[in-house]
């Protein structure tokens, strides 16, 4: 009976001592919305834009409590040999531990992707507080000042970085979205490429916000902007792709959501633009086709429909089914065109950008052990055959354009 009572009275003691010895409170957290990462010789540094809670609440409707006129984040960056040094060094200036969990963008400087980011996937895929799913963007400065940025009306800086780059993707498909999971991926596969998006700004003088008339309406000094598609071969930034280019290799990859094709009417020049197709869905597939020898081309099936519900100048009568095939045929060359550009872009720079290494590998491993050593040669003599189908769904409320309607009433006048 003494024996039971005493192992009783132990499961009790147990039971009292266990309790939260390391836990960390919410107030002593230092939640980071975006992380930047450059080199300065052959050191890190790292760049935190941290949230105030107190303001950020305070902005959100919650009444005085908070921080008035109080900054939402506040940002400051460290330098060490490594990227932990440089991290561990934050604690001299920043009296929360810093937490990784909310981050939703990546910040890489020029530097530090031209040198390679090798570094920065070991420490994100080791850390557990870390999200593989954060969204990546390159920039041709330094990542430290575009989070030093502010981006108007937006109370937190690093979200609108990565809501600007979801609603391009999501709306105009031009730059791609990708994550570090996605970087690894790419980079580790057959093709070792991958395109991240690059962040500038622009018309920035570092003054504050300026009155542009009575009513006091004002405009940012600064701006935020997706302006080419940094690519990446093995570990590092190997040149870049301007939004044309970019926007083909989303095409040939299937990787296009909404998006907008402007057309050339019949019979018009072709550099004048003045019909406007709003695509609602695409879909790409690319097949190896076997040439001479080892050699391989490749077949590009691409499927699209839209909505002409946008500028449509034409002199087509959208009740006839001729004036449809014609845009619908019109708007494939365009896409055609895209895939072409991106396509070149990417053969310049002697990388495998859509990913063609992957699917012949899957497709023929034998030929494959023959083409990988010499990959980037080769890339040099793969050829597109390029299928293109639009299909209009939607042509909006009025058959003509309004341009013809009018001409019309004029000549009955």
């Amino acid at each position: 009976m003494r024996r039971i009572l005493l192992c009783c009275v132990a499961v009790l003691v147990c039971l009292t001592a266990a309790g939260c010895c390391n836990r960390t409170e919410l107030d002593e957290l230092g939640i980071t919305a975006a992380t930047g990462f450059d080199r300065d010789g052959d050191d890190w540094e790292m760049t935190y834009q941290v949230i105030v809670p107190s303001a950020s609440g305070a902005s959100q409707g919650g009444g005085s409590a908070g921080g008035g006129s109080q900054p939402s984040v506040y940002v400051f960056t460290t330098k060490g040999k490594t990227i932990r040094e440089a991290a561990d060094l934050g604690y001299t200036e920043n009296p929360r531990r810093l937490y990784f969990g909310h981050t939703e963008i990546l910040v890489i400087g020029k530097g530090a992707a031209e040198t390679g980011i090798e570094q920065i996937l070991d420490v994100y895929f080791r850390n557990i507080d870390a999200r593989e799913t954060v969204l990546v963007a390159v920039t041709d400065g330094k990542a430290s000042e575009i989070l030093r940025k502010m981006v108007p009306p937006e109370k937190i800086p690093g979200t609108a970085l990565a809501e600007l780059l979801r609603k391009q993707d999501n709306n105009s498909s031009y730059f791609p979205v990708v994550n570090v999971f996605e970087i690894a991926q790419k980079l580790v596969s057959d093709a070792q490429t991958v395109g991240v998006p690059e962040i500038i700004v622009t018309d920035g003088d570092g003054k504050a916000l300026e009155s542009l008339d009575v009513n006091k309406t004002t405009s940012p000094p600064v701006k935020m902007k997706v302006e080419r598609l940094g690519v990446l071969h093995l570990n590092r930034l190997v040149g870049y792709l301007n939004r044309d280019e970019s926007y083909g290799i989303a095409w040939l990859t299937n990787q296009v959501k909404g998006s907008t094709i402007s057309f050339s009417c019949s019979g018009a020049d072709a550099n004048s633009k003045n019909g406007t197709l709003r695509i609602t869905s695409a879909k790409t597939k690319v097949t190896p086709v076997r040439a001479e020898e080892q050699h391989y081309n490749m077949r590009v099936e691409t499927e699209a429909s839209g909505n002409l519900l946008m500028e449509f100048m034409c002199q087509e009568d959208l009740s006839k089914p001729d004036s449809i095939r014609a845009i619908e045929k019109a708007a494939a060359e365009e896409i055609m065109k895209k895939i072409q550009m991106g396509w070149g872009a990417s053969q310049k720079l002697r990388v495998d950008l859509p990913g063609f290494a992957d699917k012949i590998h899957r497709k023929d491993p034998k030929a494959w052990k023959k083409l990988k050593n010499n990959w980037s040669e080769e890339l040099s003599r793969i050829e597109l055959d390029i299928h293109v189908k639009v299909k209009l769904e939607r042509h909006g409320l009025i058959k003509k354009s309004f341009d013809t309607l009018l001409n019309q009433n004029s000549g009955q006048e």
